[in-house]
């Protein structure tokens, strides 16, 4: 699979992975703790809702660095370099809208219930 970031960017898919990971097995383990084991897809739309949030925290840090200055001695022209950390052109704080889009499917089955 080819994957196209900058800077920092490429950190979204193990921070959403990864922490959707962990946060949703131990949701299971307190739910299962808590006599409630049919309620899985929760703790799979807690993980995903914890991921958002902390990928938005990182993406929102990474990307707030302020502009770096420097001035073009031939034309004496100020130029601002500015570091964007994103996957496939998107910043990574804007990642975090999908996946709380995909954390909302799960939720559905409560209709059911």
């Amino acid at each position: 699979m080819l994957f196209i970031w900058s800077g920092w960017g490429i950190l979204v898919i193990p921070i959403v992975v990864g922490t959707a990971i962990i946060v949703g097995a131990l949701a299971q383990i307190s739910l299962q703790a808590l006599g409630h084991p049919e309620l899985a897809f929760l703790a799979f739309s807690l993980g995903l809702f914890a991921a958002a949030s902390l990928n938005w925290v990182v993406g929102r840090r990474l990307n707030s660095t302020p502009p770096r200055e420097l001035i073009d001695p031939a034309t004496n022209a100020r130029v601002l370099l500015t570091r964007r950390h994103a996957l496939f052109w998107i910043r990574m704080e804007y990642w975090s809208a999908p996946v709380v889009l995909a954390a909302f499917v799960p939720l559905l089955a409560l209709r059911n219930l």
